[in-house]
């Protein structure tokens, strides 16, 4: 399985590419704490490529994801990626999604739409 999220990772970078997208830095960090407590943190230094057209843009990243959490020593670290982009309907309703895969075997989709009034 891990093969298989970095092959696709490491193909996403390399058609990013050849696509000449412009190429950032997104440095991230998350903390989770349900019900009120805390849990983990998770801190994200990925290189990524994005490209933006007139109505849509995409980007996908890779690089590390350290995650600390509170019931472990240490820190743990994965290497983690981003492929997602979004579409303009019209001018007030853009639709977006994410899919986040690392080597642990975690997968995050996230999609939403974005209302401008």
């Amino acid at each position: 399985m891990i093969k298989i999220y970095t092959t696709c990772i490491i193909g996403a970078m390399a058609w990013c590419a050849v696509a000449q997208a412009e190429p950032y830095l997104n440095l991230e960090m998350n903390r989770i704490y349900p019900k009120g407590s805390y849990v983990t943190t998770q801190y994200e230094m990925q290189i990524g490529y994005r490209k933006e057209n007139e109505k849509s843009s995409w980007y996908t990243t890779v690089g590390p994801v350290v995650t600390d959490t509170a019931f472990s020593e240490g820190l743990e670290t994965e290497l983690g990626g981003f492929i997602g982009g979004d579409i303009e309907i019209n001018g007030d309703i853009t639709l977006y999604g994410e899919v986040f895969g690392s080597t642990d075997e975690t997968v995050i989709v996230k999609s939403g739409a974005i209302l401008s009034f």
